[in-house]
């Protein structure tokens, strides 16, 4: 037999060749884009597309790995499978969920990015969804009584979690406000580059056709950020609707294979995954795992935290990106420069493929060479991943 391919070979180098997402809608019953669209066609529509940009004949693709955290009805069974066959993919093309909390869609392309590197596949599809209106995130959740030994039932609320991290960490409520309000801006600042048209529905209830967020508003201010009161502490808390990401209905999916692949197929590489890692602290810290897991992959790899150029990271609370800023001490220029789930809005399954797109499409708008995204996840797990933005020259590099 010959020998295998070392890990720096182009055949086990995992690069994303083409990107696609559908607009991330509010989960509403009545204003929501999305109410009377199922997650799995969602899903299907950024399959396909993703493949369709790349331009290949699929019966390259060997997997899909799809990210969902509500792996039931309309997403129950073998979704994974399901989507592929509804994005018109050959049967002969696998697919598996995979559930790792908020991070789920930072998950299957981590998975996916192993499948390559060990030598498992060349080619795969890694995708995410949720559809938190028809299926809340909240509901159908039997934790454990003994659970709390480790914890308390605190820790079992994202939104109390953030809470004690801005106290904790000096976080006040004007700085939330203002990182919202930036958030919002720069969503709107944003190119809409690889966000698929699908179908939806408006206010009265009418077919539309749905070509971009529905969560990034132009009427933010100070006045109207000051208008909205604490959710999670009434009276005494800092955290608002308008400080924390709305939940969304949203659907994303990039097609990653071996450079080795990429090369012979004639697929332009526009980013080549260097190293990923998966970190966890105490429950009560969940707020803090996203800066746990870029500080681990930072050490992995020898790098300064200003020797990376442009950061993704979590902002399913504004206080969570700030606390990792902090901790870190990172330039806030550098740091979702697109906006990010604040503004956006949050669908678990979709939002770390959504972050990874963003900022691979960040990479390559301003010729910078390398970022890092990443995301928290229930229960203290956070994931982090660094990518290098790629050219024809240096995708094997």
């Amino acid at each position: 037999m010959p020998p295998s391919p070392s890990a720096d070979a182009p055949e086990r180098i995992p690069v994303s060749v083409a990107w696609s997402r559908t607009p991330f809608g509010r989960s509403d019953g009545v204003r929501g884009l999305f109410r009377h669209v199922r997650g799995d066609e969602r899903a299907a529509r950024a399959v396909a597309a993703a493949v369709a940009r790349v331009g290949i004949d699929p019966r390259h693709v060997a997997d899909l790995v799809l990210g969902t955290t509500q792996p039931r009805g309309e997403l129950g069974g073998n979704v994974a499978r399901a989507v592929a066959l509804l994005a018109g993919l050959p049967a002969s093309v696998g697919g598996v969920p995979v559930d790792r909390g908020d991070a789920s869609g930072l998950e299957a392309l981590l998975h996916a990015g192993r499948s390559i590197a060990a030598g498992v596949d060349e080619v795969q599809v890694a995708a995410g969804v949720d559809h938190l209106h028809h299926l809340p995130a909240a509901s159908g959740a039997d934790h454990h009584p003994r659970l709390v030994e480790r914890s308390s039932r605190g820790t079992l609320s994202a939104g109390l979690v953030a809470e004690h991290l801005a106290a904790s960490r000096g976080i006040p409520r004007a700085r939330q406000e203002d990182h919202a309000a930036e958030s919002h801006a720069r969503a709107l600042a944003a190119s809409d580059e690889g966000i698929v048209a699908v179908d939806g529905h408006d206010p009265a209830g009418g077919l539309v056709e749905a070509r971009a967020d529905q969560g990034p508003r132009r009427d933010v201010s100070a006045a109207t950020l000051a208008a909205f009161g604490p959710v999670f502490l009434p009276g005494s808390g800092t955290i608002t609707a308008a400080t924390g990401a709305p939940d969304a209905d949203g659907a994303a999916a990039a097609v990653v294979m071996s450079a080795a692949r990429a090369a012979r197929l004639g697929a332009a590489a526009r980013a080549r995954r260097v190293a990923g890692t998966v970190a966890a602290v105490a429950p009560a810290a969940a707020g803090m795992a996203a800066a746990e897991a870029i500080s681990r992959l930072l050490e992995r790899t020898g790098l300064e935290p200003s020797a990376v150029d442009l950061y993704e990271i979590d902002e399913t609370f504004a206080a969570v990106t700030l606390a990792t800023i902090d901790q870190l001490r990172l330039d806030p220029a550098r740091v979702n420069v697109h906006g990010g789930a604040v503004a956006i809005g949050h669908a678990p399954g979709a939002t770390g493929l959504r972050m990874a797109m963003t900022l691979a499409r960040a990479l390559g708008e301003r010729r910078l060479r390398r970022g890092v995204v990443a995301m928290g996840s229930s229960l203290g797990q956070g994931i982090a991943l660094l990518v290098e933005r790629c050219g024809p020259e240096d995708a094997t590099r």
